[in-house]
This record gives C-alpha cells, sequence and structure tokens, in this order.
C-alpha cells in the first residue's frame, strides 16, 4: 500500500515539475504573431513545395497558390534547409523558415502569399513595428520590388492564382529591388491601427506591368539552371506595439537617410510691409534637430534687422515638431519638447544680434497644430518649424 501512495506522490511531484518547466519556456516577447519563425512544423511528413497550409501552425495561403514551408533533416532535396531546390540558405534562427514566389514569367509557376491571424486585433491609434526578413533564393532569374506586408480587417482566401491587387501598408522605405541572395535584408515599418485589423499577408503586391524585375546573376558555385521568377524565403516575422518609430529598428544601413528639411522661399513684394514679411517667414528643421541650420540663419538675419528698424514690433515665436518627433520625446527625453527647444533658440539668436528679450515671446504648440496633415516625408517636414506671430 505504501509503495502505491510513494508511486502517486512521485507522479503527481513530476506532472507539477513538467508543468512548472511549460511555463517557464512561455516568454511573452510581445509579437502578436505566433509561430513567427515558422518552427512549429510537421516535418515528418514534409516532402515537397505547397505544402505551408497544411503543416506549418497558424500560416496559410491567400490565394490558389500555395506557399512552401522548408525545414533542415528533410530527405530529398526540394524543400530541405540548407540545400533545396531553389537554392542553398540557413535559417535565420531555428531549424525552418517559408517562402513565396513574388514574380514569375513561367506560366507554370505563380505567385504566391503568405497569411496569418495575429493573436489579437490591433489596437486603435496604437503604432506598431512590422518586421520580416526575406533572402532571394540563388536560382532566381529576377529580383523585385513591391515586396511588403498587407495588413486586413479579414481573412482574404483569393479563388484563383492571381496577383492580389492590394496596397501594402508596409514596404522597405525606399521599395527597392530586394536582391540579397548571401544573407538576409529586414524589411519593416510603422503602422497605426484603426482597430479593426486582424489578419497580415506578407508577397509582392505590384501588378506585373508595375513591377521592377532585374535580372540577377547565378551566384558562383551554383550549377542549376535560373528559374524565370523572383522567390523569397521568408523568416522571423514580428508585429509589436511601439511608442516611437526609433524602436522600429530595420538596420543601420536603412537608417542612414539624408535628413529631410523643408524649404520656403518668402516671394518679398514690394508692397510688404515689415510685419508681413516677418509673419510669413517660417524656418525650418530635420528630424529631431533643434539647432539652425545656414538657411535659417539667414532668414533670421532679415528678421532682426527689420525689427531694428521697426522698434514697435513685437513677436511671438512659436515652435513646433511633428508627430513622428512628438512620438520620439515620449521615449527619449532628449527629444522631449522639441518645439519649445526650437523657439528657445531662436529667441536667443535674436538677442545675440541686439533685439531686446523684452520684445520677443517664446511659445510652443508641439504638435498640436500642423501645418500638413498628410503622412508623407516632405508633409512632415513642412510641420517641424517656427513661425513667428507679430504683435
Amino acid at each position: 500500500m505504501m509503495d502505491k501512495y510513494l508511486l502517486l506522490l512521485f507522479s503527481l511531484l513530476t506532472f507539477s515539475t513538467a508543468f512548472a518547466q511549460d511555463d517557464e519556456e512561455v516568454i511573452d516577447d510581445g509579437n502578436l504573431v505566433s509561430n513567427g519563425n515558422f518552427e512549429n512544423v510537421k516535418t515528418k511528413t514534409l516532402k515537397t513545395h505547397g505544402m505551408l497550409d497544411d503543416l506549418c501552425m497558424n500560416w496559410f495561403s491567400a490565394t490558389q497558390f500555395k506557399g512552401d514551408i522548408y525545414a533542415s533533416g528533410i530527405k530529398g532535396d526540394k524543400v530541405n534547409i540548407p540545400n533545396n531546390s531553389f537554392g542553398k540558405q540557413d535559417a535565420l534562427s531555428g531549424h525552418c523558415y517559408a517562402g513565396f514566389r513574388a514574380y514569375s514569367k513561367d506560366k507554370k509557376y505563380k505567385r504566391s502569399y503568405l497569411q496569418i491571424e495575429l493573436d489579437e486585433n490591433l489596437e486603435k491609434d496604437q503604432q506598431y513595428c512590422f518586421r520580416f526578413n526575406v533572402s532571394l533564393a540563388d536560382l532566381s532569374k529576377y529580383g523585385t520590388n513591391g515586396i511588403g506586408v498587407y495588413v486586413s480587417d479579414r481573412k482574404i482566401d483569393q479563388p484563383n492564382t492571381g496577383t492580389i491587387a492590394k496596397k501594402p501598408q508596409i514596404l522597405h522605405k525606399s521599395n527597392k529591388v530586394m536582391t540579397t541572395m548571401d544573407g538576409w535584408e529586414t524589411i519593416c515599418g510603422t503602422f497605426i491601427a484603426t482597430g479593426v485589423e486582424q489578419y497580415i499577408i506578407i508577397g509582392c503586391f505590384e501588378r506585373d506591368d508595375k513591377v521592377r524585375a532585374d535580372k540577377v546573376k547565378r551566384p558562383k558555385g551554383f550549377t542549376g539552371a535560373q528559374v524565370y521568377h523572383a522567390y523569397y524565403y521568408v523568416d522571423d516575422v514580428e508585429v509589436k506595439a511601439v511608442e516611437a518609430k526609433s524602436q522600429c529598428f530595420c538596420g543601420r544601413a536603412d537608417d542612414l537617410e539624408p535628413d529631410l528639411i523643408y524649404s520656403k522661399s518668402v516671394m518679398i513684394d514690394p508692397e510688404m510691409g515689415p510685419r508681413d514679411i516677418v509673419s510669413n517667414t517660417g524656418l525650418y528643421y530635420a528630424f529631431i534637430k533643434s539647432q539652425l541650420n545656414a538657411v535659417g540663419k539667414r532668414d533670421l538675419d532679415r528678421v532682426a534687422k527689420l525689427l531694428k528698424e521697426n522698434t514697435s514690433i513685437k513677436l511671438e515665436v512659436v515652435g513646433h515638431c511633428d508627430n513622428d518627433e512628438f512620438d520620439e520625446g515620449k521615449v527619449n527625453p532628449r527629444y522631449r519638447d522639441l518645439g519649445k527647444k526650437r523657439a528657445d533658440r531662436v529667441v536667443e539668436y535674436l538677442i545675440e544680434q541686439g533685439i531686446s528679450e523684452m520684445r520677443l515671446i517664446p511659445k510652443t504648440k508641439e504638435n498640436t497644430a500642423p501645418a500638413n496633415t498628410r503622412p508623407t516625408p516632405l508633409s512632415k517636414a513642412q510641420n517641424r518649424r517656427v513661425v513667428f506671430v507679430v504683435r
């Protein structure tokens, strides 16, 4: 009898320990894409292309031409890692990755799209970082642009093998032709949700008559014939909530882009008085910068000259920032109150030019009074400014 109790106690302890270990292994990293690294796959029955829907948990195709799943240790060379029928590539993480066709001139091959339902609907007005990694298969004859993510409020089940004619919310920032074969390249971007988005679809969304399909050379060491398509492996898909764009890191090479500063020429009409000239002057800034550039100093020198000649003029110096800068201030105190910092520096510069501090009133509106509400880079640059209100 005692042996039975001991056996029962041992079984309960073993079960409890195993359960606790399972709990410890579940790590919530904020990613709303379950199985985003494609590791949860029934590899025992994986043999050929087109088996994503059947074997890869949570993922499914968006058209009738099915997506592919690859894994290491597969018998045969069609869907094995690293060597398979379209090239050679190690997984970015783990032992599996997926594959889709972005473009094809071969009639027997059609485009394919990978789709997954997010763990939860995206939250209204919340900013999200979307990130995934692609590698062009070595035996692809082409590389293409237009590869991105379409965020949808419903499942897409297109009853044919045609192109999904949607405008993706996430693209590489330059929408370049993706040609990296000897490694992985990250595509990422941010998206502010409306509160109804539930699915994401990965693929190429450019129509055949619009897509840029550049021919690529077969890498040295490969003897197989190139296929007249652009085929990509994909791994490590993420969707995470962020407060600022800087938290959506795409890679240092992608961050090295020139600062965009809006330039506005003030057309001075002979009939314009000094008050009109000053009130039509605006100073513009690069992203998260508050220093005056050469053009800004030139325009401020003109304002200072007019103020010296017209001593009755007083100025409100009003600083602004764009929405992205405001968000950066939430996560990095260095960039907080950029509108105020810009206005204060303009006031300091005018004082250095001999203008009395009593005539200058610094104010800030931060991101609450945009000059342009469109989401384009140029429109945002118009909002990074200091303007003058004549009193």
